[in-house]
């Protein structure tokens, strides 16, 4: 049994595999201002909710994008007696060659959502992930990583226009009825949501034509499922694409 741990700037989330397997899947906030001890409770009540055995975990995988918690997650673990773990980028490498400029400027989230893009297909892919920020990436078949693009994500978008307006409600990101909105809920979930489809189908008809013309479009990330449904460049779902990727570098000879 492996549990691998993606921490995100707005979610975390656990996968338990056995074998290649997803068992159970879950999700917490991420709370930068939570203790170890209040954390240890939490993924107790948890564990007892889901009836999942975290402490018979022969590996622990972490992803993580938020420093503080990967230290507050980590000390919890670790009061659990869940041992061994392993960190992406501090005990392990994601085996891509990196030709970022700057290497160490990419997430690792990227980089592992990359990798399983690059270990499930085997080909050029890019990789649209839908998380709190967009982000839209490129691996070769020759398990290059290229770059990407960033994106504000639309929980981002839907905060912003509401904070910076006086008359703009927050609202919640469902499917518009139609594309012209009739009332400001409405009009407000159509431009969002319509224009996300659109930025991902824009953007990646240029990275294809410029990058990679035969490459396979795979979604992943929170709002994926909605957004992934209407985007007509996307080719493959795998909303929780990072939870695979560490699983892959598990087994990973070159990690």
């Amino acid at each position: 049994m492996i549990l691998t741990i993606d921490i995100g700037n707005t979610t975390t989330n656990f996968g338990l595999f056995e074998g290649a397997k997803l068992k159970s899947q879950f999700s917490v906030g991420t709370q930068t201002g939570r203790t170890p001890d209040e954390l240890t409770l939490q993924l107790k009540a948890l564990a007892r909710t889901k009836r999942l055995h975290l402490t018979k975990a022969k590996q622990i995988l972490v992803c993580s994008v938020v420093p503080r918690m990967t230290s507050v997650l980590t000390e919890s673990l670790r009061s659990l007696r869940a041992v061994p773990l392993r960190i992406v980028g501090q005990d392990l490498t994601v085996p891509l060659v990196n030709k970022y400029r700057y290497p160490e400027q990419v997430g690792q989230d990227r980089l592992v959502g990359a990798y399983a893009a690059w270990h499930t297909y085997q080909q050029d892919c890019i990789v649209a992930d839908f998380g709190t920020a967009i982000t839209i990436d490129i691996v070769t078949k020759q398990r290059e990583y290229l770059g990407g693009i960033i994106a504000p994500g639309v929980d981002i978008s839907l905060e912003a226009l509401a904070a910076r307006t006086a008359l703009l409600p927050k609202v919640d990101l469902r499917e518009p009825p139609e594309l012209l909105g009739r009332d400001t809920a409405n009009s407000i979930r159509s431009g969002v949501f319509n224009g996300c489809i659109a930025l991902v189908d824009g953007l990646v008809t240029r990275l294809k034509k410029e990058y990679a013309p035969h490459a396979k479009v795979v979604a992943t990330g929170g709002a994926s499922p909605l957004i992934a449904k209407h985007a007509t460049t996307i080719d493959a779902l795998r909303p929780h694409l990072v939870l695979e990727g560490l699983l892959y570098l598990a087994s990973s000879k070159t990690a």
